[in-house]
Parts: C-alpha cells; structure tokens; sequence
C-alpha cells in the first residue's frame, strides 16, 4: 500500500473487493498480516504525484478505504466459520470420548468374563485335552529339548519360565491407557471451556498495523462480564488457599499447585491471540503467590531469629540465679517475709 505520486482522473485498473486473492491460511506460521494486506490492496494514490510518477492501479482513498472495509468483512465473516468449526469439533471430541470410554468399558467386560468362563467354567473341559493345564504343558514343551547333564557333572538349576500375557489382557491394557488420555482430553476440553477470555484482553496489534475491536454487543457484554467472573474467581480461589491454615506455608504450596494447574491448562490457546493475555492473567496470579510466599518466608525468619535471641537471655537468668550472690538474695527475701509473717 505505498502510497504513489499522481492521482488519476481514471481508474480503470482500480482493484474491486471481489478481485482481492483468496483469504489465505491464517494457522500457517509464515502468514504475516502486513505483506497479505499488501498485496491484497492496490497503492494509495496521493493528490501532489506527478502524472509520470503515477503507480499502476493506485487508487485514491476513499476508493481503497471502501476495499479495506470489504476485506475487513470477509475476514470478520472467515473467523466466524473457523470459530464454528472449531466448536463443532471440540462437541464431537466431547462426544466421541464418551462413546469410546463406553465401548472401551464394554469391551473391558467382555474380556473379564472371557477369563472367568476359560479359569472357571471351561476349566473341566480344557483339562480332558491338557490334563495338566495349559501352563505345565507349556513348561514341558520347553523342558523337553534340555540335554541331561553327564554323570559327574552337578545339575544346573533350571531357569524361571517367565508367562507372557495374552493378546487380549495386552490389548485391554492399552485400551485402558486410551480411556484415561480420552478422559484427560475431555477434562482439559471441559476446563476450557469454561474458562472465556473478556474480549477487552485480546489486542490485535502488529508492528505494521492495529485493528480495531468491532462495536461491542449484546454478545460482547455477557461474554465481557463472564470472563471477569471467572477471572474474579480465580484470584478469590488463590487468595482462599492461601489464607487457608492459618496462612501458612501449606496454603502458599496449595495455590502454588493451583496456578501451576491452571499454567498447563493455558497451553491450550497457544500460538493463538488469547496466549497473551490468559498468560498475563496467569503471571499475575504467580505474583500474588510468590509475594506471600516471600512474605511466609520472612516471618519464619524473624521467629527464629527471635527465638535464638530470647535463648542466651534466659540462660543468662538462670545462670545468675545459680550462683551464690543471687542464693543469698533469695534467703534474704525469705527470712523477710518469715518476720513479716510472725
């Protein structure tokens, strides 16, 4: 968009808003915003330029303002649909990892009452084909190729058979890791999910341009206070642990454990435009945690440090009452009181 040197009474090679590329891939880590709109839009075209000097297809500002509005829209109108499928895809996550944990659970079922019938219930028939049970026939298979040692020679000590698994007890352990990563995938999912961001944290800036935010709504409203609820709830949590036993420092490691917590969950938006500011939402509420840790620190120190200077100024007392000047005081104080009495 660098602006030219002569406006131009025609403009038959003024680019349109419905001429402009297709909205590139914005998840790509080479986008960069000013060399898009760049090319994006024609050169702006200055009233002092000479006519020589004049670039092709510069326009005049009020035509390439109403192209930046129509560009601006499109995009507006893009990340809505990317908002919306990016939705519909966390739904289905959600409600895939139920239908799988279900069938993981089923088939869970299946292979225990798979290993009763074969232990139990088909024990009786199993034995009429091994009749020493599947695991001695095993053991004298393996046996049997072993060479007997010479005479004279000591008999080595057999090696230790080690039973391997079965298919299915191996696949249904790795069914079961699939179900817990499935279960912390839907608690992480449902943890964001109820974590908005006010839409006054996010700030689109670039070193080339700034956008500025739409005019709030209805929507932007409710989202706005929800999020500074939530934001409200986590430094009331924080500041909950940490008064919690008395302020000690269990309470400082339990919200410590809680911002880090919440530290994890924030990775969820990274490379995205809330990483920012959920992570300043997150320092901020280290800071509270690291400055009463700080001050939990210093009071144990000055404790101690009280509790060793009152220790030589009672050993002192009780050396001065030990020795012979302050046991003649105290028959002196003693035989006065004896005579005040009689």
């Amino acid at each position: 968009m660098a602006p030219s040197q002569n406006p131009s009474p025609a403009r038959p090679a003024a680019r349109t808003p419905s001429s402009n590329p297709a909205l590139p891939n914005f998840t790509n880590p080479s986008f960069d915003p000013a060399d898009f709109l760049n090319d994006a839009l024609p050169p702006l075209t200055l009233a002092s330029s000479q006519p020589h000097t004049r670039a092709a297809g510069s326009v005049p500002l009020a035509d390439l303002s109403a192209q930046v509005q129509s560009l601006l829209s499109q995009i507006s109108a893009q990340n809505v649909r990317l908002s919306d499928t990016l939705t519909q895809l966390t739904d289905e996550i959600l409600r895939g990892g139920g239908r799988l944990a279900y069938e993981v659970e089923v088939l869970r079922g299946e292979a225990i009452g798979l290993r009763d019938s074969l232990t139990e219930g088909l024990q009786h028939d199993i034995t009429k084909f091994v009749p020493d049970g599947p695991v001695a026939a095993a053991e004298s298979r393996d046996a049997a190729p072993e060479e007997q040692p010479e005479e004279g020679e000591p008999n080595g000590k057999p090696e230790a058979t080690t039973v391997e698994d079965p298919e299915y007890i191996r696949k249904l352990r790795t069914l079961n890791q699939v179900r817990a990563r499935l279960d912390d995938v839907v608690r992480i999912f449902g943890d964001a999910m109820e974590w908005p961001l006010p839409p006054s944290e996010v700030s689109l800036t670039s070193s080339f341009i700034s956008v500025s935010a739409p005019e709030p709504g209805p929507e932007s409203h409710s989202r706005e206070e929800k999020g500074q609820e939530v934001a409200r709830k986590l430094r009331a949590h924080i500041a909950e642990l940490l008064d919690s036993d008395g302020g000690s420092q269990a309470g400082v490691e339990a919200a410590s454990r809680r911002v880090e917590a919440v530290r994890v969950l924030a990775t969820v938006w990274k490379g995205s435009a809330e990483e920012k500011a959920r992570n300043r939402l997150v320092d901020s509420l280290a800071k509270i945690v690291d400055d009463r840790r700080k001050a939990v620190d210093q009071a144990m120190a000055e404790s101690q440090r009280s509790q060793s200077t009152k220790r030589p100024s009672m050993d002192q007392r009780r050396d001065s009452d030990s020795g012979p000047g302050g046991g003649i005081f105290r028959n002196l104080q003693r035989l006065r009181e004896e005579i005040y009495l009689e």
